[in-house]
């Protein structure tokens, strides 16, 4: 009866996640049909915070903290607009400052802006859909061997 319980939790926790996983995916195909596209460039990268790694040296372990920096782009809107916006993700080794990068915007709100990515619009999505999945396969193996 625990295993069935436990089968059960674990499918519903998948499905929520794959169902969060489907609202990214929908939010970004919305996105990229309602925006336009361009190129910009990264003009400098702003600290989020950090990110601490474990590793062992020498039979113990140590951690460091990784600085965490989101790229800062500049790009101009089809109407000469020139705009600024941060990137939705941060990682500690950012691309370079000058980097071009393709930009997905709204003419009616240019700073809602996104680097046009398949990470930066898809990347959400594809995370939520494997946690999801690996959630909800458990659950059925769970239910499945608990007979």
């Amino acid at each position: 009866m625990a295993k069935t319980i436990a089968g059960i939790l674990l499918s519903l926790v998948g499905v929520v996640i794959l169902a969060g996983g489907g609202w990214y995916a929908y939010e970004a195909f919305q996105f990229v049909g309602s925006t336009e596209s361009t190129t910009g460039t990264i003009v400098e990268h702003k600290f989020t915070g950090g990110l601490n790694r474990t590793t062992r040296e020498g039979g113990s372990r140590v951690t460091e903290t990784v600085p965490m920096y989101a790229p800062i782009v500049e790009y101009q809107t089809g109407a000469g607009q020139n705009v600024q916006f941060q990137a939705n993700w941060s990682e500690g080794d950012p691309p370079a400052i000058g980097t071009i990068v393709n930009v997905r915007y709204s003419p009616d709100s240019p700073t809602a802006a996104r680097i046009s990515s398949f990470f930066s619009l898809y990347g959400a999505a594809l995370i939520l859909f494997l946690i999801g999945g690996v959630f909800a396969m458990a659950g059925v193996l769970v239910l499945k061997f608990s007979r």
